[in-house]
């Protein structure tokens, strides 16, 4: 299932991603989206979609999902106008109680997934199967941010 946003959108759209009119290429490859420009939208569908993603170190993440504020508008930088702060609160889900967590953030491509103590943000033991961790850091409505949480027990070796 794709879940999207279509531009000026405020309402999530799902979609069965057999739906979409692009098919998969392969590893490294554009989607072939015939007379379609875009998968999700056109031209401006923001979409998302992981389970199971893999790190490339073989680190498991628990799932979570983030809530960006403020989330129903953002500057249109593509006219011109200046990006704004986001704020994120992250929230972790299907958590063993008395289990120890790590909360992991990078800020862009390069660094995601290196596991150092730069990207530790929080490290908590969990009370219940949810965990709220609310970011003291915003990051800009321009840029990518990457959020993990690991078990602590499989937190990689630091880098």
């Amino acid at each position: 299932m794709a879940v999207h946003y279509t531009d000026d959108g405020t309402s999530t759209v799902h979609r069965a991603i057999s739906t979409l009119p692009c098919k998969w290429a392969g590893v490294g490859k554009p989607a072939r989206c015939g007379s379609h420009l875009y998968g999700l939208g056109n031209p401006y569908g923001f979409g998302w979609a992981v389970k199971g993603f893999a790190d490339g170190k073989g680190e498991t993440a628990v799932s979570a999902y983030l809530h960006v504020q403020p989330w129903k508008s953002e500057p249109d930088t593509r006219s011109g106008e200046q990006p704004e702060a986001l704020k994120g609160t992250l929230t972790a889900t299907g958590l063993i109680a008395g289990a120890a967590y790590t909360v992991y953030r990078w800020d862009n491509v390069t660094a995601a997934f290196t596991y150092g103590t730069a990207f530790k943000k929080a490290t908590f033991t969990a009370t219940s199967d949810t965990y709220v961790y609310t970011d003291d850091k915003s990051f800009r409505s321009d840029s990518a941010t990457y959020y993990r949480v690991l078990k602590a027990s499989a937190s990689a070796v630091e880098e």
